[in-house]
């Protein structure tokens, strides 16, 4: 996967974002943006990330150019908020017919999910853009950060995936850079405590008919391919970035 970053500027201020205080700089140069396409070879697979990328104007643009470049999926990693215009939704779905969203959705309920970005509304607006996404015919996927308060509440977050339309998930445990860094003890769960609720909420994406991915474990090499990871962290205090690992539960003992 090719990662096209457009910098860290983002109208969300999640209590986990790994980039941190990395948001505070500047943007990413068109110039490097249309240097990084020109580098695309055909068939890879193309990932916008930012930040947040719809808040480059050019990004229908810089679609079209890493398409026409030959890419055999454009992935947008995107919090959603903006495709709750369907205007704008359709420009994007114009731009390319190999698009595929990467949507962030920390919650299942309006309170949760507000909670992680500190944003109030945003709920409403990524809700209403995976929605525009499903009725513009988009292949849509979820990423959502486990946190100490959310771990319980993540099969609730795949049915509400599942209803919008959304066709993957990528449960990622908060891991210990950027903003969580910070506030740990408030954001990063014992791994412990949630990998039942993880394996559980996996289960029943699977169920549904969703593809999965937890932590580094796909349920399909197309389904990684869904999902643009977390890219550039801000090290706080010279912490290590580290992947935090589950103990594996099986389906099987999820039932019992």
């Amino acid at each position: 996967m090719r990662l096209v970053s457009l910098g860290f500027r983002c109208n969300n201020a999640c209590v986990f974002c790994a980039q941190g205080k990395l948001r505070e700089q500047d943007t990413a140069g068109e110039r490097d943006v249309e240097l990084a396409i020109r580098s695309v070879e055909p068939g890879e697979v193309v990932a916008f990330v930012g930040g947040e990328p719809t808040l480059h104007e050019r990004l229908p643009d810089w679609m079209r150019a890493a398409h026409l470049r030959g890419a055999r999926r454009v992935l947008v990693q995107t919090n959603g908020r903006r495709l709750a215009y369907r205007s704008y939704t359709r420009e994007l779905a114009l731009a390319s017919d190999r698009l595929a969203l990467d949507v962030a959705l920390h919650g299942s309920s309006e309170a949760m999910h507000d909670y992680h970005t500190q944003v109030p509304g945003s709920f409403v607006q990524t809700v209403r853009g995976l929605r525009n996404a499903r009725d513009e015919g988009l292949a849509t996927a979820i990423t959502t950060v486990v946190t100490r308060s959310s771990f319980r509440h993540l099969v609730d977050v795949v049915r509400l995936a599942q209803a919008v339309g959304v066709d993957a998930v990528h449960l990622a445990l908060a891991e210990r850079v950027g903003s969580a860094a910070r506030d740990a003890a408030r954001v990063v769960p014992s791994a412990e405590l949630a990998s039942q609720h993880i394996a559980r909420a996996a289960a029943e994406a699977r169920r549904l008919g969703l593809g999965v991915l937890v932590l580094d474990e796909a349920s399909s090499a197309d389904v990684r391919d869904r999902f643009a990871g977390i890219g550039e962290v801000e090290q706080v205090h010279d912490l290590p970035a580290r992947r935090v690992g589950l103990p594996v539960v099986s389906p099987k003992e999820v039932a019992r």
